[in-house]
């Protein structure tokens, strides 16, 4: 199979300018796929999250524990730690978008009402301009040390904003075309950035040292850093919870099964979010000092012969994790508006990462801004995925109605999904008491909630957030059981079988 047909979509229309493929815009939206158009594969499901994350923005999450004060090991095995549990915890719902032919915020209509479904858009949007704007922030200072390293460029702030914006026009371009195009690139994106940050540790090995930490602990002892590091690093398998469904929505039920397509999500997350980690753990061990710029302390720092690699990385894999978001915050705000285009929202997300970008490096500090940004969303998204994952294995058992799902987005009232004006309370009242909790026990640099002291600088946020959730959300269900679902129903001459593979 060549890289053309390889990339080509899921919506395609015969005839149409639009047709979801290599170099062409992509025409679809949030709106239901039938199985006739869903001509992605499992593979295409891997590389997109394996590859996607050999990025900069990524790596960061490594380097963030060694700036805790967290040796090798520590942050070695605290990012492990959380990047594991958050990736069983988003498992099934990587299954979830063949099963309703549309992505996963879309898909949470049938647990948290066809309304209720606009909270996972918003959380998507939230995520995806905040991990769009580490994405070029990261790329955009490793292009401008680059350039100072080998031109003799100023290290401005205007040569920074320069840099930002070079980054930010490439992500944008390539998120713009859509999904046949992003998963063609990646198929470049991730051997490229993979064989390089590989060359990366034959660069950095000489200054290697496992033992090397910053003065302190940030939380004052080995066990809450180390637990704070876990819950931050948990939080990259959750930003991708309500996205595995803008890719998984377009692999046929019929040709692949629930198995292979769990783990090619679950493996391309975990190994992508984990080795990129290692990466950033073990260059920031291997540089003498640290500042506030990973990207321009790892420049400086590095070998004449791999300051050209790095910037290669910077362009290819925050191309990548850039375009990742950037795809996904154009859906999301089209599902939070349904009547603008793909295209439309797109640019106008665009234009908010770039702002936010803009706002955490000038105004705030980023390492204080990334680790906030992290810790509260993960309060929001933990009852939201638990919730979800909780939906879909012991109240609807995997059976949706992908017609009911899309009542929002056609203009429509009622169906199976549209609980108490369009809000289904079992679920919404859990979320929110669980995001609650966890964003009372949050503390940072730039926030710190009431409860924050608790548990004696423990980070309990995340834990307390999805437990309650869970908890209420089970209780709901009980004593307010949902109204049983079909086996089997119809949309577009397809039938959407009820079936576990």
């Amino acid at each position: 199979m060549n890289t053309a047909e390889a990339a080509k979509g899921a919506t395609t229309h015969p005839g149409q300018p639009g047709e979801d493929r290599f170099g062409r815009i992509e025409s679809a939206g949030i709106e239901y796929l039938p199985e006739s158009e869903r001509t992605s594969r499992p593979r295409n499901l891997f590389l997109v999250f394996f590859g996607g994350n050999f990025a900069f923005s990524v790596i960061v999450f490594g380097w963030l524990p060694i700036t805790f004060g967290m040796d090798f090991i520590g942050a070695a095995t605290a990012c492990f730690v959380g990047i594991a549990v958050g990736t069983l915890l988003i498992a099934p719902l990587a299954i979830l978008g063949p099963r309703t032919g549309t992505n996963n915020a879309v898909s949470s209509g049938a647990h948290f009402g066809i309304r209720g479904r606009l909270i996972g858009s918003g959380l998507t949007l939230l995520f995806a301009l905040a991990y769009a704007a580490i994405a070029v922030w990261t790329s955009g200072d490793a292009l401008v040390a680059g350039a100072n390293r080998f031109f003799g460029t100023p290290l401005n702030d205007t040569m920074l904003a320069v840099g930002y914006a070079v980054i930010a026009l490439e992500i944008i371009l390539v998120a713009l075309m859509g999904h046949g195009t992003v998963v063609a690139m990646q198929r470049f994106v991730a051997p490229i950035a993979g064989i390089l940050l590989l060359i990366g540790i034959f660069a950095f090995a000489p200054g290697f040292d496992p033992s090397a930490t910053q003065a302190g602990y940030l939380l004052g002892d080995f066990w809450p850093t180390w637990i704070l590091t876990v819950v931050i690093s948990a939080g990259g398998p959750l930003s991708y919870a309500p996205t595995l469904g803008d890719y998984s929505r377009r692999i046929s039920r019929r040709k692949f099964s629930d198995r292979s397509v769990m783990i090619a999500a679950c493996g391309g997350v975990f190994l992508g979010l984990y080795l990129s980690a290692l990466f950033g753990a073990f260059t920031s061990v291997s540089l003498n000092a640290l500042g506030g710029s990973y990207v321009a302390d790892l420049v400086a720092g590095s070998p004449a012969w791999y300051v050209l690699p790095i910037l290669i990385i910077a362009l290819a894999g925050g191309l990548g994790q850039g375009v990742l978001n950037v795809y996904a915050s154009g859906l999301d705000l089209e599902a939070l508006i349904p009547r603008l285009k793909r295209v439309h929202t797109t640019l106008i997300t665009s234009a908010a990462a770039i702002a936010l970008l803009y706002l955490g490096v000038f105004v705030f500090n980023a390492v204080d801004s990334i680790t906030a940004m992290t810790l509260i969303l993960n309060c929001c998204a933990g009852p939201w995925v638990v919730i979800n994952v909780l939906g879909f294995l012991v109240v609807r058992r995997g059976r949706y109605d992908p017609a009911d799902l899309q009542v929002f987005n056609e203009g429509r009232r009622g169906g199976r999904y549209w609980n108490f004006g369009g809000w289904n309370l079992r679920a919404v009242i859990p979320w929110a008491t669980g995001s609650v909790v966890g964003v009372l026990l949050v503390e940072t640099e730039l926030y710190s909630g009431p409860l924050a002291g608790l548990a004696g600088g423990v980070d309990l946020s995340l834990a307390a957030s999805i437990l309650a959730a869970a908890g209420l959300y089970l209780i709901a269900v009980r004593l307010w059981p949902e109204p049983s679902t079909p086996s089997e129903s119809k949309q577009g001459g397809d039938v959407i079988l009820s079936r576990h593979d």
